[in-house]
């Protein structure tokens, strides 16, 4: 059985076309994903960002118990 090139070539690209075409529109249809997720995301996020306010707020109360006031203003007679 000889299988002719114009004929398969003219089956093959339809096809590779096809083929490219789903490639570049898939993302498209994951992008279009559950309107909760971006709430979720949001949600996250928001928790992240209290989570490092507490720690900078617990990091500025250990730092006032021990004393430590960071750096000293220069005082006029040190100039």
């Amino acid at each position: 059985m000889k299988i002719d090139l114009s004929k398969a070539r003219k089956l093959l690209i339809p096809a590779a076309i096809a083929a490219a075409l789903t490639v570049l529109m898939a993302p498209s249809a994951f992008a279009q994903q559950d309107p909760q997720a971006d709430k979720k995301a949001e949600d996250a996020k928001k928790a992240e960002d209290a989570k490092k306010a507490e720690a900078k707020k617990k990091a500025d109360a250990d730092k006032k118990k021990s004393g430590d006031r960071g750096v000293e203003p220069e005082e006029e007679g040190d100039k």
